[in-house]
């Protein structure tokens, strides 16, 4: 039986967004539900999405969230028990003087950029949002049917955990998602088991070496920040550099996993998935938009990249092209 993973990256709210529409279009392209995954791997925005897909909570109950505050509020009101987190100030002072110095030394650069994030205040405002949009999804707990795997990054020392791997430190689902979309500067770290955690994209905006271990015999990467397109010139400057870095730390990640013998395919977003989503990855004014566009680009390259992709067709459906000719 082929082995799958989905590995699921970093991008705000309009990553969310996007990735979900990437999911649908998938699932209808190819018949194969992506939440029937051996593996679901998400990081951030993915982490959401994760928790979303295995789940299997409707897409357009997050829209509906999106652009209804009420149902938002409604829904924050039932995951913390009708009792917000109170938002604190920013405060100019560094958010973990322990990471920022414990990174200057790490012979990893990676690690070492990581730590600069050290040097950020702290963030403001608690992920009371992220909870009341992932309520749903997250409050029968850990799923049993995939091994979900949601990645964070320790806020003292600044190396990755993932929460939900074997060996993985002990967290509920909703506490982990929340941690792993703990953008500095912006969210409050998460206190878990007496340690502090910030959004795994610290690390990696994907993590997608982080499945490796898992032995996929398929891996399906949709990585909705990394990006070689073009998309508004506010956008290009804004974020465009880092969209490149992404782009290029996530094809040293996946060569790794094709040396390994894992089949890798890379889904990230066109011109037009970037013109969607804007230069503001945490407003949710475009969340349909990015979802639509999501479903038109990436069904028309599905055929392409999923092209000689062995999906474990005893859990599929019958594809949408198959249904054309039939009718």
């Amino acid at each position: 039986m082929t082995r799958v993973a989905v590995v699921l990256g970093a991008g705000g709210i309009t990553g969310i967004a996007w990735l979900l529409g990437a999911l649908d279009a998938i699932r209808e392209h190819s018949g194969w539900d992506p939440a029937t995954a051996d593996v679901i791997s998400g990081t951030s925005a993915g982490a959401v999405a994760g928790a979303v897909l295995a789940a299997r909570v409707p897409a357009s109950r997050l829209l509906a969230m999106s652009e209804d505050p009420r149902l938002l509020d409604a829904a924050i009101a039932r995951a913390t028990g009708g009792i917000p987190t109170r938002t604190q100030w920013p405060r100019a002072w560094p958010g973990s003087l322990a990471l920022g110095l414990t990174g200057l030394a790490a012979s990893d650069p990676r690690h070492r950029a990581a730590s600069l994030i050290g040097f950020v205040p702290r963030g403001f405002k608690a992920g009371d949002d992220i909870r009341g949009l992932t309520h749903d999804a997250v409050r029968d707990g850990w799923p049993r049917h995939t091994r979900l795997l949601i990645h964070a990054c320790d806020y003292q020392t600044g190396h990755r955990v993932t929460f939900g791997a074997v060996g993985g430190p002990p967290a509920s689902l909703a506490d982990a998602v929340v941690a792993s979309a703990a953008v500095p500067g912006y969210y409050r770290p998460v206190r878990i088991d007496g340690r502090e955690y910030v959004d795994g994209a610290v690390m990696s905006m994907t993590n997608a070496d982080a499945v490796a271990d898992e032995r996929p015999d398929v891996v399906l990467c949709l990585s909705p920040f990394s990006s070689r397109a073009i998309g508004s010139k506010r956008d290009a400057v804004l974020l465009g550099p880092l969209r490149r870095a992404a782009a290029w730390r996530l094809e040293r990640e996946t060569a790794g996993l094709r040396a390994r013998g894992s089949h890798v395919v890379v889904i990230e977003p066109t011109s037009d998935d970037l013109r969607a989503m804007g230069s503001n990855m945490m407003s949710r004014a475009h969340s349909r938009a990015v979802l639509e566009t999501a479903r038109v680009t990436v069904t028309a390259r599905a055929g392409r990249v999923l092209e000689g992709v062995a999906l474990p067709r005893s859990q599929a459906t019958v594809p949408a092209w198959q249904r054309a000719r039939a009718a």
